[in-house]
C-alpha cells in the first residue's frame, strides 16, 4: 500500500535564508527595546514619575509607535525600566572574595554603589517615598521588587561581613540596619548635597563606620 501520509507544503521560512532573515529581526528587535529601556532610564532619572512615553522616544530617536511596539503601556516601560535598573545594579555589585580578608571588597563595593546611587535620578526617591498604594499596579509592583532587593542585599553584605569576622549565627538586626543605611541613597544625598562630599568620599566615610559597628557588634 502506498504511503497516502500528506507531505508538508514547501516553507520558504524555513530556508536558511529566511532563518537569517528571522534572527536579524529578533536581533534589531532586542536592540530597539534596549535603547528604549536605556533611554526610559535616563528620562526617569531626570523627571520621575512625571516622565512622557513622548519623553522617551525622544530620547531614544524613535517614535512613540515603535515605543509601543515594544510596551503595550506607559506604565509597562517604565515598570520594566525600574526593573532593568535594578538587575544592572545588582551585576555591578563586586562578589566577594574568597577569603576572609573582606576591607578592600567592602570598600570598593562602596565605591560602586555610591557612584551608582549617585546616578539614581530623581526616580529613586520617588519610589523611596511612596506608598504601594499611591502607584498604579505595574509601577507598585516593580517598587516593591526594588525594595525586596535592596533588603537582601543589606542582608547579603551584612551576613558576609559578619562571617568573615567570626561572627556566630545570624548577625544582629541593628547591623543590618546600619548597613542598609550605607548602603542607601539616602546616604550619598545627604553627604554630597549638604556636605560637599564626592560619592567616593561618602564610600570611604560608609567603610569606616561599617568596620566600626561590625567590631562593637561582634563578642
Amino acid at each position: 500500500m502506498s504511503d497516502m501520509r500528506q507531505v508538508p507544503p514547501y516553507d520558504r521560512r524555513m530556508t536558511p535564508d529566511a532563518v537569517i532573515a528571522t534572527s536579524l529581526a529578533d536581533e534589531q528587535r532586542d536592540v530597539a527595546r534596549s535603547r528604549i529601556l536605556r533611554a526610559a532610564r535616563g528620562v526617569l532619572a531626570d523627571r520621575g514619575l512625571a516622565a512622557t512615553v513622548d519623553d522617551v522616544a525622544e530620547a531614544a530617536g524613535v517614535n512613540r509607535r515603535t515605543v509601543f511596539r515594544h510596551f503595550a503601556t506607559r506604565d509597562g516601560l517604565f515598570a520594566a525600566a525600574i526593573k532593568e535598573g535594578v538587575r544592572s545594579y545588582a551585576l555591578r555589585i563586586p562578589a566577594p572574595p574568597e577569603d576572609d580578608d573582606l576591607r578592600a571588597w567592602l570598600l570598593d563595593l562602596l565605591f560602586v554603589v555610591h557612584r551608582l546611587n549617585a546616578g539614581n535620578g530623581r526616580i529613586y526617591w520617588e519610589l523611596a517615598a511612596l506608598e504601594p498604594d499611591d502607584l498604579p499596579a505595574e509601577l507598585a509592583q516593580a517598587a516593591a521588587e526594588r525594595r525586596e532587593s535592596r533588603k537582601l542585599f543589606a542582608v547579603g553584605v551584612t551576613s558576609r561581613m559578619w562571617q568573615a569576622r567570626g561572627g556566630r549565627g545570624d548577625p544582629p538586626v541593628w547591623l543590618v540596619d546600619a548597613v542598609a543605611v550605607h548602603l542607601s541613597g539616602f546616604t550619598t544625598q545627604s553627604l554630597t548635597g549638604d556636605f560637599g562630599r564626592t560619592p567616593d568620599e561618602v564610600a570611604q566615610v560608609s567603610a569606616q563606620v561599617l568596620e566600626a559597628a561590625l567590631g562593637a557588634a561582634l563578642p
